[in-house]
């Protein structure tokens, strides 16, 4: 929404911020399939593969998927699906990047720093690997278990990101792996627990575990917030995917007072 300097209109609520999202998605795929062949101009190197109206599109939709899995609108989201560099057989790295350089004007990747440095800004929770399967991949590749805990600000962490490897990592946008598990996410939600199983073991094939069976209405939910956590580590989506099935209580509050909140919102937005 845009905001036109009024501090006393109410915030939009979140349904409306995600129409907003979704209309905004729309007319740019609407604008794309009009685009021609080419673009005037040049895209980074994160775009390297959707850098042409056409797989832009698939980008678009793919964003357009993901916004439609957090409105419980899954037949739509199945759609875009359908129309996005979605690849069940694909790399799951393959997608957008944030990307970074030390060229003039740009900037490095600010969040990465060496796993065993004396002080880091970024610890993970102990729940990341409690809560984790034995043989996960993902758990060993995300994080590293430091010889010493990092207490910070009355919090206390053992764990260290490793998902960045220097300072000009990139940063993801959204890639196949992610949509992977958003079309498990909508076969739930229509009831398909067959193909989300099946979509659920392509990703926990990767990642060295054994596949899951039976999968139905009392265990769907929770499989794919595992999958989604441990996949899409530092990727933007645990929090969002905690509101959206109302499941905010399960995050850990280690200090009294603390509380799960809205973020605040800037005088200037």
């Amino acid at each position: 929404m845009n905001y036109d300097g009024d501090k006393t209109v109410a915030v939009a609520s979140k349904s409306a911020v995600l129409a907003e999202i979704e209309s905004l998605l729309d007319g740019g795929n609407s604008d794309l399939s009009s685009a021609g062949s080419a673009f005037s101009f040049s895209l980074s190197t994160g775009f390297d593969g959707f850098d042409t109206p056409a797989t832009f599109a698939q980008f678009n939709r793919a964003l357009r998927a993901r916004v439609a899995v957090q409105q419980s609108d899954y037949s739509t989201a199945l759609t875009a699906l359908g129309n996005s560099f979605l690849d069940a057989s694909g790399g799951l790295d393959d997608g957008v990047f944030h990307v970074f350089s030390s060229s003039a004007n740009d900037q490095d990747n600010e969040m990465f720093e060496a796993s065993d440095a004396a002080v880091i800004k970024l610890t993970v929770h102990p729940s990341y690997a409690t809560d984790a399967e034995a043989g996960d991949l993902r758990f060993s590749s995300n994080v590293a278990t430091r010889e010493d805990t990092i207490k910070y600000d009355d919090l206390e962490s053992f764990l260290a990101p490793t998902v960045w490897g220097s300072s000009y990592d990139p940063v993801p946008v959204i890639r196949n792996e992610e949509l992977i598990l958003l079309q498990a996410e909508a076969y739930i939600g229509t009831g398909d627990y067959t193909s989300a199983e099946t979509n659920m073991n392509i990703v926990r094939t990767v990642a060295g575990l054994a596949d899951y069976s039976g999968t139905d209405a009392s265990n769907a939910e929770d499989r794919v917030l595992y999958e989604k956590r441990y996949s899409l580590f530092f990727e933007g989506q645990r929090l969002q995917d905690l509101r959206h099935y109302g499941r905010t209580a399960e995050l850990p509050l280690d200090r009294d007072g603390d509380a799960i909140v809205t973020f605040p919102i800037p005088e200037t937005e």
